[in-house]
């Protein structure tokens, strides 16, 4: 029956939570990715709260705890000032009962084989064109054919082609925050014993930490320009210039990690912008994850954002029985406050890594020693987040999800 049949573009942690959770209620899914195989580089996600809750119920929580990072401290360093240590899972223990740090890499692969042998993967090909009619929808490959289905759902990222096809060019919904970040994976050079280092200067910061499984050193650049930069996302070279101007003169290992850029394993480079829309469906098309809400790469509530989502928008189709605009409608009322909150993180979070001042550096190293120094119990009750940014990663954190109906047998 064409009614079941989906088609999923992307095959990152949104579309692949999408189809474990279609095809246990009934659906038959389709993953297309323009990749030749399955990606999985990118830097380390944070899976909070219910986001946690939904994967224990796909089954994956106890491979997930095993290959969590285990990244649980932090060195602030800055020129001229004394490191500071801080507690990371203090930080997360204010806005979530139940974290998890994973490497998106190892987040993607455990999704990827648990699905494997029940969903339709087509790699190396692209949607070109979807032409709506009175029962489902057409869709024309850019490697040639076509197939029906009866929805189309875009999990294709921040940069989503079906997005582009159905509502329309990037800029009318991508949100400039004000910062770029880039980053690579190089071979383990020092030993970090499980720790986060940043570097820090006026609005610039670079940041390492290890990835145990492959003894390599996950490296992060984060900056602000004075004006948006006039890079296309698929200038690698244009990007990799822009960062060793950016960070040239820098010290501690900044220049060792600008020598390494050229070569690198798994580069990637994205403007620091959040993804903003009216409705995240039109007719049969719908969109989920980064492109439909992307709170902006790396700033944290992304990763949970595409779990719960995904989740929620499977069930709630599941749950219309046939009447796909119901479920589309239902999947945008459910969700739709938790994403309007979520786009606080962003900003506040970009504002908090790259200080603008050495006043603020200063001012953050020379409280961190006196927080660490209190009490536990004291200490545990001392916010390190602004107000508004604990509540809107509590509000992603804290989302009530409701198991939905099962219609197929687990």
């Amino acid at each position: 029956m064409k009614e079941r049949d989906i088609l999923i573009s992307g095959s990152g942690v949104a579309g692949l939570v999408l189809a474990w959770w279609l095809e246990r209620y009934g659906f038959r899914p389709t993953i297309i990715e323009k990749s030749a195989e399955l990606r999985t580089g990118g830097h380390a996600v944070d899976l909070w709260g219910s986001a946690v809750d939904i994967l224990e119920w796909m089954g994956l929580l106890a491979q997930l705890e095993r290959q969590r990072t285990r990244n649980d401290r932090g060195v602030m360093i800055a020129p001229g000032l004394q490191p500071r240590e801080l507690d990371l899972a203090q930080i997360c223990h204010e806005f979530a009962s139940r974290q998890i740090e994973i490497m998106r890499g190892e987040l993607v692969s455990a999704l990827e084989q648990s699905i494997s042998a029940r969903v339709d993967f087509i790699f190396n090909n692209s949607i070109s064109s979807i032409d709506e009619h009175a029962d489902g929808l057409t869709v024309t490959f850019e490697r040639g054919g076509s197939r029906d289905f009866a929805l189309v759902v875009g999990a294709d990222g921040q940069h989503s082609n079906v997005r582009r096809i159905a509502f329309g060019e990037e800029a009318r919904f991508s949100h400039y925050l004000g910062g770029y970040i880039g980053g690579c994976m190089i071979p383990a050079y020092r030993e970090l014993q499980g720790r986060v280092y940043r570097y820090v200067v006026p609005n610039k910061t670079v940041v390492l930490y290890p990835v145990r499984q492959c003894n390599e050193i996950a490296v992060a650049f984060l900056f602000r320009p004075p004006k948006r930069l006039n890079l296309h996302h698929d200038d690698l070279g244009g990007q990799m210039r822009v960062l060793q101007e950016t960070f040239s003169g820098e010290s501690w290992d900044v220049p060792h990690l600008l020598d390494r850029l050229d070569g690198a394993k798994g580069f990637y480079f994205e403007a620091l912008s959040q993804i903003t829309m009216p409705s995240w469906f039109r007719g049969r098309i719908a969109l989920v994850g980064d492109a439909g809400y992307g709170p902006a790469p790396a700033v944290g509530g992304g990763t949970s954002l595409a779990v719960l989502g995904a989740y929620i928008l499977a069930g709630e189709l599941a749950e219309a029985t046939g009447d796909h605009r119901r479920g589309l409608v239902n999947y945008q009322n459910v969700f739709g406050e938790v994403v309007t909150q979520s786009r606080s993180i962003g900003p506040a979070v970009l504002q908090s890594l790259l200080p603008s001042s050495w006043a603020r550096i200063c001012t953050g190293m020379l409280l961190l020693p006196l927080l660490q120094s209190l009490p536990a119990g004291i200490r545990r009750r001392i916010p390190h987040l602004p107000r508004r940014v604990r509540r809107a990663m509590q509000a992603v954190s804290r989302t009530p999800v409701k198991r939905y109906r099962s219609p197929m047998p687990c």
